[in-house]
């Protein structure tokens, strides 16, 4: 093994950064919930570290993941509600990963709206969604709005996706688990990685609308 690779993989590690809507902290079986066993998460716990009382900023999405990627308390990030622009005078993680020598991988959504300052003008899109993209991610898979990649694949595998991408979040019990989206989500990135190889570290964010 080339020792200059090994001496870089040792210094900057993988990183995958995991997040979760529409999911209880305590709903674990990690977390002694006499009910609901999670094996997977279980396994992840087991081989890091689980914040037993991380709590989150605020409330709803984009507040909460911008104290999240910034780090910051909410009266100091400002975002106060879905659709509030995130200045992009602020650090977050994945300017921070950049700076490290990643280049870091959205697959999913991180719902920040873009800071007016940088539109292209009163006209660009970007301005009209709460759902845009963190500063410093590159997306590889974009699940924000309709899910659409999703949506796309469900109808390749013969499945009637008339009734949109909320019905058919709502009703995924009725299809086979890994036609789910978290399952395609984390196919995908499974594809990403075996395409990439393992010598370049990489940092990874898969950002689950639900588990």
């Amino acid at each position: 093994m080339d020792r200059a690779w090994q001496a870089e993989i040792v210094s900057r590690p993988h990183v995958l950064l995991i997040t979760l809507d529409q999911f209880r902290g305590d709903s674990l079986s990690a977390a002694g919930h006499p009910v609901v066993r999670t094996p997977n998460i279980d396994r992840l716990a087991a081989n890091g570290v689980r914040f037993a009382r991380h709590y989150t900023q605020s409330t709803p999405c984009s507040p909460g993941r911008a104290g999240l990627y910034t780090g910051m308390y909410q009266m100091n990030h400002r975002v106060v509600a879905n659709g509030t622009p995130l200045d992009r005078r602020f650090d977050n993680v994945a300017l921070m990963a950049r700076r490290a020598g990643y280049e870091p991988a959205l697959f999913g959504y991180t719902d920040q709206s873009i800071d007016p300052r940088v539109a292209a003008g009163p006209d660009d899109p970007r301005l009209s969604s709460y759902e845009g993209l963190l500063p410093g991610f590159t997306w590889q898979l974009n699940l924000s709005g309709p899910h659409q990649p999703w949506v796309d694949f469900l109808a390749a595998q013969g499945h009637d996706v008339s009734p949109g991408h909320l019905h058919l979040l709502s009703t995924e019990h009725e299809r086979p688990a890994e036609h789910g989206v978290s399952a395609f989500t984390t196919d995908r990135i499974i594809d990403w990685l075996k395409q990439r190889g393992s010598k370049e570290p990489w940092f990874v964010h898969a950002s689950f609308p639900r588990w």
